[in-house]
């Protein structure tokens, strides 16, 4: 009555359905169910649409558990590099002490030694990220942890266990 002959489309995606589907005899009534989705795609090009955004889905869905696989390896590789760093910059503190180098020389020794020390860690780290795939990849994670000392109590945190100078005299 209120309609006033206007049609009326009504949408019920629910399962079980919400809406009896008697409605769709009361006339200037539309209705949308499931199954009358599926037959729509059944007969029609866009069960072809269906299937294209299918595999969308799932190659975005791989894509998605790929990055979480590697946010979860992330934080011992930057923890790998923070101990490298840390190891770099007491070398360089305790060399500093022990060579009168001028400027250049200073910059040119500590550039030397960070190429090495980068150049040294590519590879695991490269390849850490690169294993991460593999069922077994976040035993490699542990594996470098373990290997290097870094703290295995708060990987997410990105620490590294306290570094220790000890002065070599020789």
């Amino acid at each position: 009555e209120k309609r006033e002959g206007r049609p009326l489309a009504i949408l019920d995606l629910a399962l079980p359905r919400d809406v009896d589907p008697a409605v769709r005899d009361l006339p200037g009534v539309t209705l949308v169910d499931l199954e009358s989705l599926q037959e729509v795609l059944a007969t029609t090009e866009a069960g072809a649409d269906v299937e294209a955004a299918r595999g969308i889905v799932t190659q975005e869905v791989g894509a998605f558990l790929a990055w979480q696989r590697a946010a979860k390896i992330a934080p011992t590789v930057v923890a790998l590099r923070s101990r490298a760093d840390e190891l770099v910059d007491a070398e360089l503190a305790r060399l500093s002490g022990r060579l009168p180098l001028d400027a250049a020389a200073r910059a040119e020794v500590e550039a030397t030694v960070r190429r090495v020390v980068d150049k040294l860690l590519h590879t695991p780290t490269v390849r850490v990220k690169e294993l991460h795939e593999a069922p077994e990849g976040l035993s490699y994670a542990d594996a470098l942890r373990e290997l290097f000392g870094l703290d295995r109590a708060a990987p997410a945190a990105v620490t590294t266990t306290p570094l220790t100078l000890v002065e070599d005299d020789s």
